[in-house]
């Protein structure tokens, strides 16, 4: 059985594929809705108008620390609570003070803990999220291992080759892109995240498989620890005769020649290796620039 992506890993992945801004659309879209709603039923239940204004200047206070964090929300809610007490006004100057001094104490709190507490939670969200994209290690399409997991799985591989004296391989197909197109965007997701779980299933434990797509090819990297250029070759061929399979039964045509592969063991092919590791710093790069 294959090494299983973690839950927490699965809702990291989810969280990160989401990125700051589009969760910050949608935060920003369902609290405008939901302002709007309870100031739409004050007004329908008939409660003061003054009241329904002061319900509506959340929504400065809203966006404010949305897109400025702590100090947007602070500034806008010093704004709004100069707005409130100018509606005010007229009713203090006909019956005094007195009267509104605890109703405009408690808005004024209420503007200020909604502006910081609200800035300092979407500063936390959007530094969560920057933090989980950084370190994400999971494939968005397939639900394989990425990029940055090649990178550091081989190091630690390297580190541990050169340490131990001992060795590993890495195989790598390379899949072309053309006959998938050829199905839908529908099709295409689920026969993706449906090789990808079949070749999570059908690996050790300790084996690792990477999926990334880079121009015109799907480029699948198994890591595979403790094993040798031998080992590795049959390996790729059997990997590579299942990809062709799974896909032809799919409808989706690979001859050998596109669907083959190659191995490289470490100590042996260095070099074949570390310009395999560059190829994956530039998309890693890439997608965290």
């Amino acid at each position: 059985m294959g090494t299983l992506p973690s839950v927490p890993a699965t809702i990291s992945n989810r969280l990160s594929r989401l990125g700051y801004t589009v969760a910050r659309r949608l935060l920003v879209g369902t609290g405008l809705v939901l302002l709007a709603v309870v100031a739409a039923v004050m007004y329908v239940r008939r409660v003061d108008g003054v009241e329904v204004a002061a319900t509506l200047l959340f929504v400065p206070i809203f966006l404010g620390f949305a897109f400025r964090g702590v100090v947007g929300g602070t500034i806008a809610a010093v704004a709004s609570i100069g707005v409130y007490a100018a509606l005010r006004y007229p009713a203090i100057h006909a019956v005094g003070a007195d009267q509104f001094t605890g109703l405009i104490a408690s808005r004024a709190a209420a503007y200020l803990i909604f502006g910081t507490v609200g800035g300092w939670s979407t500063q936390v969200l959007e530094g969560s999220l920057e933090k989980l994209e950084l370190y994400d290690e999971i494939d968005d399409e397939t639900g394989l291992y990425n990029a940055h997991h090649l990178l550091q799985q081989t190091d630690l591989e390297m580190a541990r080759a050169r340490r131990y004296e001992t060795l590993f391989s890495l195989v790598v197909l390379d899949l072309p892109v053309a006959p998938l197109l050829a199905l839908s965007a529908r099709q295409r997701r689920g026969i993706l995240r449906d090789l990808g779980r079949q070749l999570r299933e059908g690996l050790r434990t300790v084996d690792h498989v990477v999926h990334e797509r880079d121009a015109e090819v799907h480029r699948l990297v198994a890591i595979l620890p403790e094993t040798g250029a031998v080992g590795a070759a049959v390996f790729g061929d059997r990997l590579a005769e299942r990809i062709r399979s799974y896909l032809g039964s799919r409808g989706v045509a690979i001859t050998e020649r596109d669907g083959g592969g190659r191995s490289l063991t470490y100590p042996g092919d260095d070099e074949a290796v570390e310009e395999l590791r560059v190829e994956f710093q530039r998309i890693d790069a890439a997608r965290h620039r």
